[in-house]
């Protein structure tokens, strides 16, 4: 076991009472239909490790330097793109609000969000898709990339994200905030709260 984990993604085990304490596996388990401890659970697992480290790349390089990584998501390797477009390929975009809603309603009960206030956070983040995308620049001497349109919903306060949706060339940014307003209808308004979005 010491053998198999070291390098710089050693972090990821941190995150492990975390998961615990929020209940992730069984919101995972939840979202892939797969109460057996198949493998499905855990190529979410991977994903959700990915983007907490905030970096891409590391499905590509599969290198040594990643030693442990494949371990807290309970494989024996590193999932490939083609296993991971396999499993969102099976799921809808309804199932995965459904699953940011779950999430919220839990760290809503842990006290996560504490503002009267929530924050609607449009962002363009460079995408590697096939598709047709808008390109822009971030600085003037680069040149253009193509970019995905994302919202992110917070909480001012203690800047903990609500939810998160994705836009497109047919979905304005007035159509994604009623979007995310549903969100907090579901979560905070069950709480009595009278939540003001900025």
């Amino acid at each position: 076991m010491a053998q198999k984990v070291s390098g710089t993604l050693l972090g990821t085990w941190l995150l492990i009472p975390e998961h615990l304490r929020l209940g992730s596996w069984d919101l995972l388990k939840s979202w892939t239909g797969d109460n057996s401890s198949g493998i499905e659970p855990r190529l979410a697992l991977q994903m959700v490790h990915e983007s907490a480290l905030c970096t891409t790349g590391i499905r590509q390089t599969r290198s040594l330097c990643h030693q442990g990584f494949e371990l807290a998501n309970g494989l024996p390797y590193i999932a490939t793109d083609e296993e991971i477009h396999y499993l969102l390929n099976e799921h809808s975009i309804d199932e995965a609000k459904q699953l940011q809603i779950k999430l919220a309603l839990l760290r809503q009960c842990l006290g996560h969000y504490k503002s009267d206030i929530l924050a609607f956070d449009p962002h363009r983040i460079r995408t590697y898709s096939r598709r047709i995308m808008p390109k822009k620049k971030s600085r003037p001497n680069e040149r253009s990339n193509p970019v995905l349109q994302t919202f992110f919903s917070l909480d001012v306060q203690t800047g903990q994200p609500l939810g998160f949706t994705i836009g497109s060339s047919g979905r304005t940014t007035t159509r994604a905030s009623l979007s995310q307003r549903d969100v907090f209808d579901r979560v905070v308004r069950n709480d009595g709260y009278d939540f003001t979005i900025k």
